[in-house]
């Protein structure tokens, strides 16, 4: 109770004295019993009043010690089993549950985990599958208001489940692992990208990932091989300081039909693992010639750049037309490059949707973009009378198809209509608008798809200076 209260307290019970003495034994020369019953009656009466106006309040402060919580949880999967280690788990629990300071100084719960989180201690080590991830989240959610630090014991291997590396569990993690320890010499392939399917008498590409994981300096072979035959080999070092490699490089499509490959780094004589060394993977080579129209109302010498940048793939087979000259064989042709379109082209775009063709739009200083802008949903160009000469910058993350990076910054800059272009829906860019010394983040190249139809357009003319200078360069 604070001291003023009980300065209050002591003030009325003087106050209530005097008021219940004055009225009783002023002008009294001696005091009766009953008076004096009477006084104290009265200096009851006063006394609670005053007491009430105080209100006083007690109170009472009662201590008691909670010990915090210490979570074991035990992977009760057959893989602990399998490794020989469960004998090792059996005795930590044990080893933790005999722990007389660990008991005094924490109240300890304990779980067993396969699938699902079970409130036990009782190990059979017979779960199929093992969800770590699970078990965090369902002690998340129990012990989600609590400071409840957490022992795991686990062989680490999850066969079920997000993984646990990701796990948002809030709680202190104090991780016991079953296994073996020891770190081997191991090299593995890590990763193969390659396309499903390739032209006859055409290169596929093909980048693979090798990992090394060691502190020694190795080397090792790393070979594709067909049907028995090396057709792509080299050799590999790997350091402490240097554990990865990634080789790309491109193999000849000369068979048509399906074509099994084997990718494979070399072991080494110390391996433990080996099954990581090696990939398959299969192409199948397609013989069938893409033919491809080119579509210009005049002559310009980016035609004839395209013609003789396509037709270096013998796959492929270009046709120069003019608007008037396509409407009957459009059906001829997998894909329509439109140049610079106006007004003339008005039924070719409506044959292109009609017929869902893929096309490659390419604008320049005599592009009618009221036209164009009419013609599409998914875009639109402001319209301006100015033109701008525009340098291309390389998206590293474009991820549509694979693209290498020809160094388009050292290439001449194309020319276009000034403005930008505004997408309506999902695109990709492979090629920024560059002003001078400024990267913009409006496309110069871009791709996309609408109903199934795959598109792209490029907003600019004089390509033909990007051959004429890779021409003298190389």
């Amino acid at each position: 109770m604070p001291t003023q209260t009980v300065l209050y307290i002591i003030i009325a019970g003087i106050v209530a004295l005097v008021l219940a003495l004055f009225q009783y034994k002023y002008k009294v020369k001696s005091m009766s019993k009953l008076y004096m019953l009477f006084a104290f009656l009265r200096f009851f009466t006063i006394f609670s009043v005053l007491l009430l106006v105080i209100n006083p309040k007690f109170e009472q402060l009662q201590l008691t010690l909670e010990k915090p919580k210490l979570l074991v949880a035990v992977d009760n999967s057959n893989s602990v089993a399998q490794l020989g280690q469960h004998k090792n788990a059996e005795q930590t629990v044990e080893a933790i549950r005999s722990h007389a300071a660990l008991n005094d100084k924490f109240n300890i719960e304990y779980y067993s985990f396969g699938k699902t989180l079970n409130a036990s201690d009782s190990l059979t080590f017979s779960e199929k599958q093992t969800d770590i991830s699970s078990a965090l989240e369902a002690l998340q959610d129990i012990y989600k208001d609590d400071v409840a630090p957490t022992i795991l014991i686990t062989d680490g291997n999850q066969t079920f489940g997000n993984d646990y590396e990701y796990s948002t569990y809030n709680q202190p993690v104090y991780p016991i692992i079953l296994g073996d320890t020891t770190t081997y010499l191991d090299l593995s392939i890590r990763q193969l990208n390659v396309n499903k399917y390739a032209y006859l008498k055409n290169k596929f590409p093909i980048e693979t990932i090798v990992v090394f994981n060691g502190k020694e300096t190795v080397t090792s072979t790393f070979t594709v091989t067909s049907k028995n035959q090396t057709v792509y080999s080299k050799n590999i070092t790997f350091t402490a300081n240097h554990t990865s490699e990634v080789l790309q490089f491109t193999l000849p499509a000369n068979q048509v039909g399906l074509s099994a490959y084997k990718a494979q780094i070399q072991p080494l004589d110390s391996e433990k693992n080996k099954v990581n060394n090696a990939k398959n993977f299969a192409v199948e080579v397609i013989d069938e010639k893409m033919n491809i129209a080119i579509v210009s109302s005049f002559f310009h010498p980016d035609l004839g750049t395209l013609k003789k940048s396509i037709e270096s793939n013998e796959q492929r087979a270009v046709t120069i037309l003019k608007p008037n000259e396509i409407q009957s064989k459009l059906n001829d042709f997998n894909l329509v490059i439109l140049y610079q379109p106006d007004n003339q082209f008005k039924f070719i775009f409506d044959d292109i949707k009609a017929e869902n063709k893929n096309t490659f739009i390419i604008s320049g200083t005599q592009t009618d973009w009221f036209f164009l802008n009419d013609q599409s949903d998914i875009y639109e160009h402001d319209i301006t009378s100015q033109t701008e000469m525009y340098q291309g910058v390389f998206n590293t993350n474009y991820s549509t198809f694979i693209v290498d990076d020809l160094d388009f910054e050292s290439f001449p800059p194309l020319q276009s209509a000034f403005g930008e272009l505004t997408f309506f829906g999902a695109y990709e860019t492979l090629l920024y608008k560059k002003y001078g010394n400024i990267t913009t983040n409006q496309p110069l190249l871009a791709t996309f798809e609408t109903k199934g139809r795959r598109e792209a357009i490029l907003l600019g003319e004089n390509i033909w200076q990007w051959r004429a200078q890779r021409f003298f360069k190389y």
